[in-house]
């Protein structure tokens, strides 16, 4: 008699749990469908036309991130082209950024297509795609980061929803609008082709790399080169041109205000390893022994 009461118990509960998960199932998606989508706060102030300043995360410390994220930084830039963070490593500093307006934008390790699927799929809030120098190279990088018929982002962003809240149906719909395509130009060839690359739709951003661009004028070292100033506001006048928002490099804050005064919107200022080591300096600075 006592068997045969467990066994109808146990029937009951294993019932039970059957119909809980056929409910999970049927409505699962509808209740996550209606949260608030993840909104790309970057990319909303480069359309409202207002400056966005970003900076670079170089330590690869997803501890760090979680502390920059929260600063006031419209947009985080993230390199896997010159750090040695892994996918991993990425997962977790994406992370760490959750329910933060900081978007994560990361630079990718080279201009390979497939590079950017996994990069987004984690949840990024757009990519950078290295060594455009052509409008076919710009073209290319664009359709990287969206999904058909735009693009030809592959289908896969389980985590990439789970990040921003949301279910993977409602990130489909979103994602085109939401993920931010910015476009390097580090090269002299790229400087004498902007007008063809400004002309590939879907370019959100581009960001003039001082550096690279230097070293490809022969002036390696020198990115503060009047002839490389020169060219900088070339490529800004043509963006201007084609109503696309120009992003540039910021030393410091005085530099900051600067480039924002000069019309560029896409500041990225500085990095968390100059952040950590004025702060530390500053502390011991002070102190009398």
């Amino acid at each position: 008699m006592a068997d045969r009461k467990r066994e109808s118990i146990v029937c009951c509960r294993t019932v039970l749990v059957r119909a809980l998960c056929i409910v999970v199932i049927l409505f699962g998606s509808t209740l996550t469908s209606a949260q608030e989508p993840q909104h790309n706060h970057f990319k909303k102030r480069l359309i409202q036309g207002k400056a966005a300043v970003g900076t670079h995360l170089s330590l690869s410390s997803p501890k760090a991130t979680e502390i920059v994220a929260r600063a006031g930084f419209d947009w985080l830039f993230v390199d896997l082209e010159n750090t040695a963070a892994d996918p991993e490593t990425l997962q977790r500093i994406i992370g760490a950024t959750k329910d933060a307006d900081a978007a994560v934008i990361v630079r990718l390790a080279g201009e390979d297509q497939w590079l950017a699927k996994p990069v987004l799929d984690m949840g990024a809030m757009g990519a950078v795609m290295p060594a455009i120098r052509t409008r076919e190279d710009a073209a290319r990088a664009v359709a990287a980061v969206r999904y058909p018929p735009q693009g030809i982002r592959g289908i896969g962003p389980t985590a990439a929803a789970r990040h921003w809240g949301i279910s993977v149906l409602d990130y489909l719909k979103v994602a085109n609008d939401e993920i931010l395509a910015m476009i390097l130009i580090e090269h002299i060839e790229a400087a004498n082709n902007i007008d063809e690359i400004l002309t590939v739709p879907g370019i959100d951003t581009i960001l003039v790399g001082a550096g690279d661009l230097a070293a490809s004028m022969g002036l390696l070292g020198q990115s503060t080169h009047p002839r490389v100033e020169a060219v900088i506001q070339k490529i800004h006048a043509a963006a201007k041109k084609s109503g696309v928002p120009t992003g540039a490099l910021a030393y410091s804050p005085e530099d900051a205000n600067r480039r924002i005064a000069q019309g560029f919107q896409a500041i990225l200022m500085s990095h968390d390893v100059a952040f950590l080591k004025a702060g530390a300096e500053g502390v011991v600075e002070k102190i009398e022994r």
